[in-house]
């Protein structure tokens, strides 16, 4: 009989619990291992957003390529010019924010599941710009909401997002110029449009900062409505 049939129930020794951990964890690893072997993300980002770049069949107008079915699809859904004016006051200053986060977090998927391999160095630059922008962002909103930022700093915060959301375009412009596929060159282009949108909505937000601090003591709490 081997000393394992003979061991009493509660008399394992610390050995052997160290080799049942690890043989535990060594099992869980190649699961983990055989799942990420089978699930490719990317792909499936790519499924879900894929509609949204579908080309639009325009006849030819004077020569004139008409691009107005282009310009807001890839974030926005059915979102309209008209809705992101109702928010541009200085009286929307949270929205704002929000707005621009999550079209920011989006359009970082959109970028990842759909621009291809050959665009990764300067999707990759572009997307260190995109998430320093958001990070940005929600230190200024968290900051605003519970007091903790003067004046000074909610600008600080504010021209440091909309500076990585200026160098997020540039490196998009620089990607635009190298030989990519149509539908590569659409991608790029429509993300180039919301990324100019969302540089408008920031010009908002920054006004609405300007406003918020204009007559108090340089620490109001943003407003949550």
């Amino acid at each position: 009989m081997s000393d394992l049939d003979q061991a009493l129930p509660g008399q394992q020794t610390d050995d052997e619990d160290a080799q049942l951990d690890a043989l535990l964890a060594a099992a869980d690893a190649a699961v983990l291992d055989r799942l990420a072997e089978a699930v490719d993300i990317d792909a499936g980002r790519a499924a879900v957003f894929a509609p949204s770049v579908t080309a639009e069949e325009v006849p030819p107008s004077s020569g004139e390529r008409n691009t107005s079915g282009l310009e807001w699809m890839l974030p926005f859904g059915k979102d309209s010019l008209l809705q992101w004016l109702a928010i541009s006051g200085p009286g929307y200053l949270p929205r704002q924010l929000d707005k621009s986060t999550s079209t920011i977090r989006t359009m970082t998927v959109v970028g990842r599941a759909l621009l291809p391999y050959s665009m990764r160095a300067y999707w990759g630059l572009a997307t260190d710009f995109l998430t320093a922008s958001n990070d940005h962002l929600m230190r200024l909103k968290a900051g605003l909401a519970h007091h903790e930022l003067t004046r000074e700093a909610a600008l600080a915060a504010h021209h440091a997002a909309h500076t990585c959301l200026g160098q997020f375009l540039g490196t998009l412009h620089q990607a635009a110029q190298a030989p990519n596929d149509p539908q590569t060159s659409r991608v790029i282009e429509r993300l180039i449009s919301t990324g100019e949108m969302v540089l408008t909505l920031l010009e908002w937000a920054r006004q609405s900062i300007e406003q918020l601090f204009s007559d108090t003591d340089r620490s109001l709490r943003c407003p949550t409505g």
